[in-house]
């Protein structure tokens, strides 16, 4: 059987191969036969071959490339041109209607074209450009509540909010005893004084309150500006606990393809880093005396300043001002700039116009000028008048020295910026930020809340089922017993890091986003104490929308850092990290 099937197979080659053996000779055939004819043809007449050839045109020079700015230029006119809704007479009212509230709007297609790589590629336009509701004033048009609520806290902190008072690099020192709830500090980078060393000497923790937070602007990440800036807050007493990153736009300045600034890094740098610490315990579950978590996002859109590459987000204040209600705001390193006006609420420590870090160690005469009449008042109160009329005197006697010093040293020459700010004295502004936040004898100085804003922040859950009766916004005593049965959020049988922190507890993480699959970002795993909570369990027990669907932040999570050692976790004892 086997060799029957053997000789069919020979068989069909052999056959195969007698086949194209007589096609090749007939293509062999063929070809002798054309070329017996081409030899037998007659050759043209002698007269035909001394014809002169016909001149052909001369080749067309090749088109110009457009430069790439005409060629975006061409690009955004067609664009216009496809998108106006007045010249596509063909497309139903709905459509017309998308088409002009969408740039990036595809009528035929239903859809939103999202190719920004492709755009970025084609006319260097950044990717961020596109993301819609980036702007404060257009937060959450589609979450009126959550809308509501920030409206509702930029109108307590304007009425609360003081004049902007400043005061020079040099008297930074003599602002001790003075505490603050709140320090952004934006290093002068540019300057050549510029150190994380001498950046570690300033006085920060004898200004910071406890609790309190501090807000550092550390760069793009392209050096080692992070790495840097969490050793800093930790010199300080502080622990990261969160990253704030300002995404640039570039609608303004685009130029084209490629023609993005000049990196050494290997990506182009679109971002900027702001680390957040944390002194002292903050629950974010029954603290909502000091803070509302959860109110706004931890990324900023904003184009920047074509005139000033060094100024940062103006929304950087109202991202803090949303998140801690304590009224004694502190900025390091302010600029004066022309047209724009320090920010009301804030207490701003100017740098000198040459960015020279080491002015904080120069020698300032007003410093001890203010100091002896700071002990005047101090010795004379409660003699012949109340304590609080001498201090208003004095206050004012202290402010006119002070003038007349920062004169003599002609420190208030370029006036650009300051036209309505103060010059900062400590009683008298300790004195009116309690008168403007109604703080009542023994409160906290915060920002007045209301129960319409207590209503639509977001809560979290507290531990235990308790309630929180923590309602007093100006610091009335916790109603809480921190001993009882599941509520034992504290370390045992270890002493606080802080005697004037009576809660050495830990708590859930802060936070300060809201990202886009509607639950908190949790990283690692929570501690409670000495044991683990798992994250799923905390997601299911929330129950509340903390996302951004549909509201043009897309894939835009909250940028963190991811840091093993800090957890996301507020106000734990800094010895548990390691």
């Amino acid at each position: 059987m086997a060799r029957t099937g053997t000789l069919e197979v020979l068989s069909d080659v052999n056959h195969l191969l007698s086949t194209h053996y007589s096609l090749i000779s007939a293509v062999r055939a063929s070809q002798r036969a054309h070329r017996d004819l081409l030899r037998n043809h007659p050759s043209p007449p002698h007269e035909i071959l001394q014809l002169p050839l016909i001149p052909s045109p001369s080749p067309s020079p090749p088109p110009t490339p457009p430069s790439p700015a005409r060629r975006a230029h061409e690009l955004e006119r067609e664009r216009e041109r496809e998108c106006d809704p007045r010249a596509r007479t063909d497309l139903p009212p709905e459509k017309r209607v998308r088409l002009a509230r969408y740039a990036n709007y595809v009528p035929e297609e239903e859809t939103f074209r999202n190719d920004y790589s492709q755009r970025y590629v084609d006319g260097g336009e950044w990717p961020q450009n596109w993301v819609l509701g980036a702007e404060l004033d257009k937060r959450f048009e589609e979450y009126p509540k959550q809308q509501r609520l920030l409206q509702l806290k930029r109108a307590a902190m304007n009425a609360s909010a003081l004049p902007p008072h400043y005061l020079p690099l040099t008297r930074l020192r003599a602002m001790s005893p003075a505490k603050f709830d709140v320090i952004l500090i934006d290093p002068p980078f540019y300057s050549p004084s510029f150190s994380w060393d001498t950046l570690t000497t300033f006085p920060i923790p004898q200004l910071a309150g406890d609790p309190s937070f501090v807000f550092m602007w550390v760069g793009s990440g392209a050096g080692d500006g992070l790495e840097r800036g969490r050793e800093v807050l930790a010199r300080w007493g502080y622990r990261r606990c969160e990253d704030v990153v300002w995404v640039k736009t570039n609608k303004e300045c685009n130029k084209g393809p490629g023609t993005d600034p000049p990196t050494s890094s290997l990506f182009t740098r679109t971002k900027q880093h702001c680390l957040m610490g944390i002194r002292g315990t903050v629950r974010r579950s029954t603290d909502n005396w000091f803070v509302h978590c959860n109110i706004d996002t931890d990324v900023i859109i904003w184009e920047g300043d074509p005139e000033d590459p060094t100024r940062k987000p103006p929304e950087m204040y109202a991202l803090i001002e949303s998140f801690c209600l304590g009224a004694r705001r502190l900025e390091v390193f302010g600029r004066r700039r022309p047209g724009h006006q320090l920010r009301r609420g804030w207490v701003t420590v100017l740098l000198d116009d040459d960015g020279d870090m080491n002015a904080v160690d120069r020698f300032d005469p007003t410093s001890e000028a203010e100091a002896e009449v700071d002990s005047r008042a101090s010795s004379v109160a409660g003699e012949e008048e109340e304590e609080e009329v001498v201090m208003k005197k004095e206050a004012d006697i202290k402010e006119e020295e002070v003038l007349e010093g920062l004169k003599a040293a002609d420190l208030r020459t370029g006036m650009e910026g300051l036209e309505d700010a103060v010059l900062w004295q400590r009683a008298k502004w300790e004195r009116e930020v309690r008168d403007a936040c109604q703080v009542p004898p023994g409160g906290r100085v915060v920002v007045p809340s209301t129960n319409e804003i207590d209503a639509l922040r977001p809560k979290s859950p507290i531990r235990g089922g308790s309630a929180n009766n923590n309602n007093n916004f100006h610091g009335g005593t916790m109603a809480m017993s921190m001993s009882g049965p599941g509520m034992n959020m504290g370390m045992p049988n270890r002493p606080a890091s802080n005697p004037a922190n009576s809660f050495n507890g830990v708590m859930a993480p802060n936070n300060m986003g809201l990202g886009g699959n509607n639950y908190p970002m949790m990283s690692p795993p929570m501690r409670m104490g000495h044991g683990v909570m798992n994250p799923g369990l905390m997601q299911n027990q929330m129950q509340m929308p903390m996302g951004l669907p549909r509201h043009g932040y897309g894939d835009w999570r909250n940028a963190h850092g991811g840091d093993d050692d800090a957890a996301n976790e507020f106000g734990h004892d800094a010895r548990d990290d390691g």
